[in-house]
């Protein structure tokens, strides 16, 4: 595992941009997980690359885009399939496994693997994770082929749109929920028990359809669950035949050899940087900071 000098935690501006110690502390916690990952795939012959700003920073900085606060990773169907059956296997103690297929109220359409499932302040925790006491985790998503017919293309992508409109709905829309799910059902010839838990059942069938491409003669791929969300992303399968490894941060992360193609699809002129935030609420511990002050104050 990796071992990280007492400057690494400190605050410092990287590019005009201030990372605090805290966010250090996450981000060793992060790198820890990440070697955790890479043994699992080693043991396991798995293949898998750093991904959006994790594959960004990688080429660009080395390690972590300064204002960026997560890691992303992705891995061929194949690989990510062999992955969700054996990962449980190799985490250790504390270290979970989310996905629809562990996790029932887990409402994403990719997999996470997650340091604890609560914030904790012991100091066996802190120890262990640098001093982070908040959940830390690693996004991994799977490339799927697309399918060669553009019609057929278009199909998948309604079906998936629906699918993340009903798991996104709160559950007073339930009329507005019940018509998109009575055509889910007609146009995949499923019946979902409304019974049960519907929102897993349907992210369980969404992961079904991404990969139904699989063995189709096309050579185009993309992360469906993000391609559905708007980021329209494609690659060549020729992109990720090759891997090479380069540094981020204390470590060496494996990306596409053919890494300048993804990042232009995926970014244009990746090499200015754009300053903000992630892809979502920046610190991403934030609420779970704002959760603990407020379990303080009711203490008080």
């Amino acid at each position: 595992m990796s071992e990280f000098l007492k400057s690494f935690f400190m605050g410092e501006y990287r590019e005009g941009f201030y990372v605090e110690p805290m966010m250090k502390c996450a981000w060793a916690a992060q790198i820890k997980l990440a070697e955790l990952i890479d043994e699992m795939c080693r043991a396991e012959g798995i293949r898998y690359f750093a991904d959006w700003g994790t594959l960004l920073g990688a080429v660009r900085h080395k390690g972590f885009i300064p204002w960026d606060d997560d890691m992303d990773l992705c891995m061929l169907r194949k690989d990510y399939n062999h992955f969700l059956k054996v990962a449980e296997r190799y985490l250790p103690e504390g270290c979970f496994l989310h996905s629809c297929y562990t996790q029932p109220d887990y409402r994403q359409d990719f997999c996470r693997v997650v340091n604890s499932h609560q914030v904790n302040f012991t100091q066996e925790f802190l120890k262990k994770w640098y001093g982070c006491p908040y959940i830390v985790g690693i996004d991994i998503f799977p490339l799927d082929r697309l399918p060669v017919s553009k019609d057929a293309e278009e199909l998948l992508c309604e079906l998936l749109q629906m699918i993340a409109q009903i798991v996104e709905r709160e559950e007073t829309d339930a009329e507005v929920s019940k018509q998109l799910l009575d055509k889910v059902e007609v146009l995949t010839g499923t019946k979902i028990d409304q019974n049960g838990n519907v929102k897993n059942q349907l992210l369980c069938l969404a992961d079904a359809l991404s990969q139904i491409y699989e063995d189709d003669a096309g050579e185009e791929l993309t992360e469906l669950c993000a391609y559905v969300k708007g980021y329209e992303y494609r690659a060549s399968q020729s992109w990720f035949e090759e891997q090479i490894q380069v540094p981020f941060e204390t470590i060496e992360l494996p990306i596409p050899k053919e890494y300048d193609k993804v990042l232009r699809a995926q970014y244009g002129d990746y090499m200015t940087p754009v300053r903000g935030g992630a892809d979502h609420d920046y610190p991403f511990y934030r609420k779970q900071q704002e959760m603990v002050d407020a379990r303080n104050n009711r203490c008080l």
